[in-house]
């Protein structure tokens, strides 16, 4: 996710639940942006529990989002078209790569956009499809609803 310098004039307030489940949101909010402080809120209300990752300021390093269930996450926020999400995957992958960075666990927000099962279907193949960007784990957080993807080999 795209992180900046500011908080961006506070438009988005962080829950209490939000603060709860992920405990560490409160310190680096003047590293996000309003679209992922609402995605964190979104899935903090699913009582998911995690830690934000920070950036690396040390190396300027790539850095995965979230670590919650045992994993580092990436989170990007896209529209529910195949294209758009396995671009996103491609180009994250590749760019990890290029400096020795590892990221192999997805979550896509599609926020309240439908999620089809075709869609369903033609990211379960992206490995398939991308055998020099694969991943390990798809997740799609759709409506309030966190979706794991199988994903073929």
């Amino acid at each position: 996710m795209a992180r900046k310098n500011s908080f961006g004039g506070g438009f988005i307030e962080i829950s209490n639940k939000t603060q709860e489940n992920i405990p560490n949101i409160i310190d680096l909010n003047h590293e996000l942006e309003n679209h992922e402080i609402v995605f964190y809120n979104a899935l903090a209300e699913t009582n998911l529990r995690g830690l934000i990752i920070p950036l690396d300021k040390k190396y300027s390093k790539p850095t995965n989002d979230i670590f919650f269930a045992g994993k580092e996450w990436e989170v990007k926020t896209v529209k529910t078209r195949y294209k758009s999400i396995s671009n996103a995957i491609k180009a994250a992958v590749r760019n990890a790569k290029k400096q020795d960075v590892i990221k192999e666990n997805f979550i896509f927000d599609t926020s309240n956009f439908s999620f089809s099962e075709k869609l369903k279907r033609q990211l379960s193949e992206y490995n398939l499809r991308n055998p020099n960007n694969q991943i390990k784990n798809l997740l799609v957080f759709s409506r309030n609803k966190l979706i794991k993807i199988k994903l073929k080999k």
